[in-house]
């Protein structure tokens, strides 16, 4: 093989598979009856063009449907694999409750009237659901800059406490003779009017505060480092590949009959009206509550992935979608293979596409 030609079929392997398939002879044929007496490699020109030209059939959808299916499948397939990302780094940390029942009955003087946990069995149950619970307060307001906490914690609660004010005073002394690094000691809030402070040691936050005669202690995990980066991992790899899926998907489709380009279309709106509102609740629902902390705790990284297991219907729509859709396209390229060869239309030359 000539040299020029070997260079120009380099070239060529910029483009997807199927278009070299359907051109690449009819390209590299122009080129070289193109080429100059004596041209043994590619002009910058031409090279520039092969490489631009290939890449943008490998990453852009062919029409603007195909782009917007393309984004909104792609965004929020990232915006769900963040979610893995973060729990897969959450898994790998296994922060664990803290069980300091006794410790948290020394600082009240009694045992607890009664005590209850957050959730922290199943960790997307988790990250689905803490928040209802209320749990966590303005750390500003509580005198408290240092770690936060993950949401899964054992609470121990001890009423008909008298003078709280004196026992919770009696407590942050404790605590810090302990050796536990402790926030201010603060008037608290509307959860917490009679004070409140947060402390920490080896991986765990307590929060003592007292509320009329009531006495909670709550013992939390510090949330482990690193989800941030696991949840922007995730989001950058599933945004590539079901970019890159999708723009592979459009031009299949861009390729079938337009009788089987609409049912395509007809199955693909319900699935991409479903990847817009299910994208839009999962970004709406990490928005930090502005009564808490006002912070994106880690566990909210993990809420995509978690709101789908918790309600599987924008999943199954896009996935029952995307599986008739390829149905469709395998069944229109088997059609096209069996045709008869003399029965294909002309393909154009590139500079149409």
């Amino acid at each position: 093989m000539p040299d020029l030609e070997r260079s120009y079929c380099r070239l060529l392997r910029a483009y997807p598979g199927f278009y070299r398939r359907e051109r690449g002879l009819e390209i590299l044929t122009t080129l070289l009856d193109a080429a100059e007496p004596g041209q043994v490699r590619p002009s910058r020109g031409e090279a520039a063009y092969l490489l631009v030209n290939g890449l943008r059939y490998r990453f852009v959808p062919p029409t603007w449907i195909g782009r917007l299916a393309a984004g909104l499948v792609a965004i929020w397939a990232a915006v769900v694999l963040s979610g893995a990302g973060a729990l897969a780094v959450w898994g790998f940390a296994n922060p664990q409750e803290p069980d300091l029942a006794a410790f948290s009955d020394d600082l009240a003087g009694r045992p607890a009237s009664f005590t209850h946990e957050l959730p922290g069995d199943n960790l997307l149950d988790m990250a689905y659901a803490y928040k209802t619970y209320g749990e966590f307060q303005d750390f500003a307001e509580e005198g408290w800059d240092g770690g936060r906490p993950a949401p899964m914690c054992q609470i121990r609660v001890y009423e008909q406490v008298a003078e709280t004010p004196t026992v919770l005073a009696d407590a942050y002394q404790h605590v810090t003779s302990a050796g536990w690094r402790t926030g201010a000691l603060s008037q608290g809030g509307v959860n917490s009017p009679n004070g409140v402070f947060w402390a920490h040691q080896d991986g765990v936050l307590l929060r003592v505060s007292a509320y009329d005669k009531t006495v909670t202690v709550s013992a939390y995990p510090i949330e482990p480092s690193g989800v941030l980066v696991g949840a922007v991992a995730g989001f950058v790899i599933g945004l590539i590949l079901m970019w890159q899926g999708m723009t592979w998907m459009a031009h299949r489709v861009a390729r079938t009959p337009r009788s089987t380009r609409r049912l395509i279309l007809l199955l693909g709106l319900p699935a991409l009206l479903a990847c817009g509102v299910n994208t839009l609740d999962n970004v709406l629902s990490m928005v930090p509550d502005p009564n808490t902390a006002s912070v994106l705790f880690v566990a909210d990284y993990m809420y995509p992935l978690a709101n789908q297991i918790a309600n599987p219907l924008a999943v199954s729509v896009i996935a029952l979608a995307l599986i008739g859709s390829l149905t469709l396209i395998a069944g229109s390229a088997r059609m096209n293979r069996l045709r008869p060869v003399n029965a294909v239309a002309p393909t154009g030359d590139i500079a149409e596409n």
